[in-house]
């Protein structure tokens, strides 16, 4: 690992009238690997993946792409495939890695309406460029470009057994250890409202929303192999669902008798798994049950009460109209 690196910032605020400013930034940043991520232990986990190329009577892949990840002719048309659809991979650390660098921009407003009282709202765009992501070259992809290609650099990563699989025995694995190779890139906008008011004898009443719009999110899992935008997707590629809007609004209302009351409204919007997607880097098959997960609305209620003016109890039901979370095969998906 690097022994010096730097980091620095710049930003600049601009308010020509009393209620309204503009801001802008810049900002280099960096992260330095952690120890988890350079010397953990390697050990065998488990990848997704909606089938074996190679496996099965009458295999997706041709013999001659079969045989870059290891299949023999003999092999090839009798490989069981895992029904699980869940394969071998290594996964580890690596003493060689070098922190993840970052390069941001930022510009908004904030708009102070003198006309209404405790009112004020924000919009900021962001722009931002992370490079050498620490991450593991995802083993969908390694198998892929193997098949595709015959690229030794992919090809060595993989071993199966003496079945021809990748997954029935220890000895079939895909090789996924950390290393700096991914870049992402992610711009949008983010919005914050808030309005405080008196409500006479009964306190005050206090409004927040704050969301985000996310305009892209631009993936390079490997530098010159193509990238693919993860916005409003899901699934064994983009992991984690990214929807285009969410957001959080509270309402709560700060009693006279030292007694606070929020009800708070959280949102997401519909993701689509990546298999979906029209880009070939990602797009492939997949159940029809896994295509979209449906926007999600969850409503959680809080209170709180000050007494002895030094004593506070507090108390809250999450998702309090039970709603279930939507379900997935997919890495990511809850």
């Amino acid at each position: 690992i690097d022994e010096t690196t730097d980091t620095y910032g710049v930003g600049v605020d601009w308010a020509p009238i009393q209620s309204l400013k503009f801001r802008g930034s810049y900002q280099k940043a960096v992260r330095a690997p952690n120890v988890i991520e350079l010397f953990a232990a390697a050990g065998l986990g488990l990848y997704d993946n909606d089938l074996d190329p190679c496996a099965g009577p009458t295999p997706v892949a041709s013999l001659a792409a079969c045989a870059n990840t290891g299949v023999t002719a003999a092999q090839y048309g009798t490989i069981i495939d895992n029904p699980a659809g869940q394969y071998n991979a290594l996964f580890g650390g690596n003493e060689s890695l070098d922190p993840e660098e970052s390069e941001s921009w930022t510009a908004g407003i904030v708009w102070v309406p003198g006309w209404v009282d405790g009112m004020s709202f924000t919009v900021d765009y962001f722009d931002i460029t992370v490079e050498d992501v620490i991450a593991t070259l995802p083993p969908t992809i390694t198998l892929q470009q193997c098949l595709d290609t015959g690229n030794p650099l992919f090809c060595n990563l993989i071993t199966r057994d003496s079945r021809g699989t990748l997954w029935a025995s220890p000895d079939a694995q895909i090789v996924a250890t950390n290393i700096n190779l991914a870049a992402y890139e992610t711009s949008g906008v983010d919005v914050t409202f808030d309005w405080n008011w008196g409500v006479g004898g009964l306190g005050s009443m206090g409004f927040n929303v704050v969301g985000t719009y996310l305009d892209e999110f631009v993936v390079e899992p490997i530098p010159g192999l193509g990238k693919y935008d993860c916005a409003g997707l899901y699934g064994s590629d983009c992991g984690t669902p990214l929807p285009e809007w969410r957001h959080k609004a509270r309402l709560t209302w700060f009693m006279p008798w030292n007694v606070d009351v929020s009800l708070q409204w959280r949102f997401f919007d519909a993701v689509t798994i990546d298999n979906a997607d029209s880009n070939p880097l990602i797009s492939g098959p997949y159940n029809d049950i896994d295509k979209e997960l449906d926007s999600q609305n969850y409503f959680d209620l809080a209170a709180s009460w000050t007494f002895a003016e030094k004593y506070t109890v507090r108390g809250g039901i999450n998702n309090l109209t039970d709603e279930e979370p939507p379900l997935s095969a997919q890495v990511g998906a809850g």
